[in-house]
């Protein structure tokens, strides 16, 4: 009797633990399938795993299957509809993206991580303002920890609304939270730059230095450009070498080799920072408004401005009907003997001069010879194709042996000071 009692307390005992226990039935409807509620979420995590696996691989076909069967084990955990969303957004379908990350939110509204990426996938759609709002509220989670990487976030989504000003506020904020992110750090530079404050630029620069044990090409082209701007172009040819000696196949190495670094990604952002500035002046500037009783007058002003421009208009028409018969005049004063710039032989002689250098129709011309650098050229290169001490071409230019060389270029292969004065008319 006693061990029957045992029997049935370990059976009910046994009951209440597998509480969680379900029954299915497969498509015949007669083998049952035991199921644990338990293991459901972590089955659809391995689905979540494989699907973005394949998603990454481009196979979206098998993405979106493994999805899929992930949302089938666990219809409401966050991270499957997390996952969806990333799915639809590498497919190019921002309102079903939108959808999945709606749901998420509608299931844990204060999950930190879906807010983040939310923000970041609202940034990308040009939705500054409502991606401002989730990220900062992802960041307001108390149990949050990657608040550094939110800011982050939040700067790079002002930058790209060019809101400079709030750009640099989170970017200060990223940085407080994390003083080594070299990331922020370098962003920060890079902001720096485009503002034309160098000497903050250079203070963020020896910072992200301190906090990183590795350069990149793109630092160093940075550092360059930095030194370069306040004239220090000692310390900048010091990277410029560090460049090419680290990176000898780095889009910034050729270009540095090629032009100097004349362009880099930073200078695109000076310009669009210069240009919201531009906009805000426009903005303030104030609006006249005509009152009705001034009418007469303003019509009588228009109209004597349309005068003066028509007089101007034909001043300027004249002038150049001038112009041009003084050009074909003086033309056919130069010496017949004497070689346009356009004949020039191709080779030793450029055929194709900058501005500066061509021949205007009142002077005789000039058969002095150059050279137009192309890619691979040097100062050595160019003295021995043209069996022309190195020395000499370096005086003639006024060039130095560190002087670096730039694609179109003109090098004078002949004294530039024995070039004949213009005929007198």
């Amino acid at each position: 009797m006693d061990k029957y009692l045992k029997f049935l307390v370990s059976l009910s005992v046994m009951i209440v633990v597998t509480g969680c226990v379900t029954q299915n039935y497969e498509n015949d409807k007669s083998t049952p399938v035991i199921e644990n509620e338990s293991t459901n979420n972590e089955i659809a995590m391995t689905r979540i795993s494989l699907g973005l696996g394949y998603l990454k691989m481009g196979n979206t076909t098998q993405a979106k299957l493994n999805l899929e069967k992930a949302k089938r084990f666990a219809p409401k955990l966050v991270q499957v509809h997390t996952a969806f969303a990333h799915y639809f957004d590498s497919v190019g379908e921002p309102e079903q993206a939108i959808a999945s990350y709606e749901k998420a939110l509608s299931i844990k509204p204060d999950d930190a991580d879906t807010l983040n990426n939310y923000g970041v996938f609202l940034c990308k759609q040009q939705r500054y303002q409502d991606a401002e709002k989730q990220i900062l509220k992802a960041i307001a989670q108390p149990s949050y920890i990657l608040v550094s990487q939110s800011y982050e976030n939040l700067a790079l989504c002002q930058l790209k609304a060019q809101a400079f000003d709030k750009a640099e506020l989170y970017f200060d904020k990223a940085i407080l939270h994390s003083p080594s992110s070299a990331s922020s750090l370098l962003h920060m530079v890079r902001l720096q730059y485009a503002k034309a404050d160098y000497k903050k630029a250079l203070v963020f620069l020896k910072r992200y230095e301190k906090a990183t044990r590795r350069f990149s090409a793109n630092a160093l082209a940075l550092a360059f450009k930095i030194f370069e701007k306040q004239r220090d172009l000692k310390t900048a040819k010091n990277y410029a070498s560090m460049l090419v000696k680290m990176f000898p196949n780095s889009y910034e190495a050729k270009q540095y080799l090629l032009t100097g670094l004349r362009e880099i990604e930073a200078d695109q952002l000076a310009r669009e920072y210069q240009d919201s500035l531009s906009g805000q002046k426009k903005s303030k500037k104030r609006v006249v408004v005509l009152s009705p009783s001034k009418s007469k007058s303003s019509n009588t002003a228009s109209k004597n401005n349309n005068n003066h421009t028509k007089t101007a208009r034909k001043l300027k028409d004249k002038n150049t009907v001038e112009k041009q018969q003084n050009v074909s005049k003086a033309s056919q004063q130069i010496n017949p003997k004497t070689q346009q710039v356009d004949d020039l032989p191709p080779g030793s002689v450029a055929s194709d001069v900058k501005a500066k250098d061509k021949i205007t129709p009142n002077q005789q011309m000039v058969s002095l010879p150059i050279h137009l650098v192309v890619k691979g050229d040097s100062l050595f290169s160019i003295s021995k194709k043209y069996n022309i001490h190195m020395k000499a071409i370096m005086r003639w230019n006024k060039m130095t042996r560190t002087s670096v060389l730039k694609i179109g270029d003109v090098i004078y292969l002949a004294n530039p000071k024995k070039i004949a004065k213009p005929e007198e008319q």
